[in-house]
């Protein structure tokens, strides 16, 4: 079986610098185009301190996939080139792994509408690492049970989007599994801004500082006791076997999707 054709978004940020190695390694992958802003015009592998890949690095997706015949892409940019990396890529016939941060739902569900017409798929993924998944799982688990939560999220002060996505995600999740009421907030004084942002019924305080990594804290309340889910992710080499897995299993599926059956059970 020929491999997976593959092109990647964000090659020299943080998880590219993992998930690309690993890709070059791997038999069932092909990685035929890199797409980021530092170093355009080396090889994606010497650029890496790997041996040359035979793939040059470009800020342009659409010489990345002109005659690649890519089937995939992964895509770990910014916001606000992402939109356009993902529809070209559907476009040009590639499935697409967004893992991307920041995108407003009305971008992602149009993203979805083209995979759709397409005949492709898009998997929707803020995190994607084993832990991050646990969590999710457990934060729906527990919101049947305690109805008070907040949210609090750390990262980098580079990054661009507040909250997270991971943050966001957790929100969305807590918002649609039925439990108790929240308690009445009696908050009237003061800077509303301290509250922190409302998603649903779930608030969500964000923490941009150097030293995080990626850090998330989901605190449930109910009367007299806590319960406090935590998330830290320190290496960017967890994102490496999921994100593999999700290049292969999108091709499986047509439309906009936000799980994918499998994706972190063992192989």
């Amino acid at each position: 079986m020929p491999p997976i054709r593959v092109v990647f978004s964000g090659a020299t940020g943080s998880v590219g610098r993992a998930v690309i190695p690993a890709l070059l390694r791997h038999p069932d992958f092909a990685l035929v185009g890199a797409v980021g802003r530092r170093g355009a015009g080396e090889d994606i592998g010497v650029l890496l301190g790997l041996v040359p890949a035979g793939v040059r690095l470009t800020p342009d997706i659409h010489a990345a996939l002109r005659g690649s015949g890519a089937q995939v892409l992964i895509d770990y940019s910014a916001p606000d080139v992402s939109p356009t990396f993902c529809r070209a890529a559907l476009e040009a016939g590639a499935a697409v792994v967004l893992a991307t941060t920041g995108l407003a739902p009305a971008v992602v569900e149009e993203l979805g509408r083209v995979a759709e017409r397409q005949g492709l798929g898009l998997l929707r993924a803020p995190n994607l690492t084993l832990a991050g998944h646990l969590m999710f799982r457990c934060v729906e688990l527990v919101k049947r049970f305690m109805g008070d939560v907040e949210i609090v999220e750390g990262h980098p002060s580079t990054k661009q989007d507040a909250p997270s996505g991971t943050a966001l995600e957790t929100a969305e999740r807590i918002n649609r599994v039925p439990g108790p009421d929240p308690t009445r907030d009696h908050t009237s004084l003061g800077l509303p801004e301290a509250r922190g942002a409302r998603v649903g019924e779930v608030r969500i305080h964000s923490l941009r500082l150097p030293g995080f990594v990626d850090h998330q804290e989901v605190i449930f309340a109910a009367p007299g006791q806590l319960l406090s889910i935590r998330l830290d992710v320190v290496s960017p080499e967890v994102f490496i076997q999921p994100t593999l897995k999700a290049a292969r299993l999108v091709l499986g599926v047509r439309g906009l999707v936000h799980d994918l059956p499998g994706l972190f059970e063992p192989d």
